[in-house]
């Protein structure tokens, strides 16, 4: 592995593991065995390093989320399983991005943009995928659908510790019923039957 790549693997589990502050360019220099002036040769300062570790840790998170389901197999659920993959992974996500941006505000910056953009393309992708399949209206406006779903999702997840809800809902069950509304106000009368088949299904296998 190069030099550099090691460097960014290991300082991101640094980061995640210790925190985004705690953890100095001296501690990842001694955890690797290097010199501090290797270190500086191939990133600048913290920041330079921070901003490649935590972008590693959000693409990996991405790609490793992908990897796991697939639309033209499943169609819609598949997102609903990709929701419920970020909500269970959301206390870790939302702890480092909330001391990036206390601490680092111009590296949360640059990661939320990288982000976001991956996340709207991704999703973009994702639901044309699903118009193809004859699971989305066709009618729908695709960017204003993306760019909706998206922010209200991502706004979720980033305030679950926040969240008031009703005495007997679970913070897993108002994230479901946000995203199985969204999906019924955009799906075909095919995409509506699909939906309603998940949910029976899953709520089968609960009891």
């Amino acid at each position: 592995m190069v030099k550099r790549e090691k460097i960014i693997q290991r300082a991101s589990e640094m980061f995640v593991e210790f925190g985004v502050k705690s953890v100095r360019m001296d501690d990842v220099a001694q955890d690797l065995a290097i010199s501090k002036r290797t270190l500086y040769e191939l990133f600048a300062d913290k920041q330079e390093l921070l901003y490649h570790s935590i972008s590693r840790v959000m693409r990996n998170e991405a790609e490793a989320i992908r990897a796991k389901v697939d639309i033209k197999e499943k169609g819609i659920p598949a997102l609903f399983e990709i929701f419920e993959m970020m909500v269970a992974r959301s206390q870790v996500r939302t702890r480092i991005m909330e001391n990036l941006q206390k601490f680092y505000p111009e590296v949360f910056e640059r990661v939320m943009k990288e982000n976001r953009d991956l996340g709207l393309a991704q999703l973009r992708e994702q639901l044309l995928g699903l118009v193809e399949l004859g699971l989305v209206d066709p009618n729908v406006n695709i960017d204003l659908a993306v760019t909706m779903f998206y922010y209200t999702s991502m706004g979720l997840i980033r305030r679950h510790s926040k969240l008031v809800l009703p005495e007997g809902v679970s913070e897993e069950s108002a994230y479901a019923y946000m995203v199985v509304n969204f999906f019924r106000g955009i799906a075909t009368l095919k995409g509506v039957e699909q939906i309603d088949t998940y949910i029976r299904e899953k709520n089968e296998k609960r009891n």
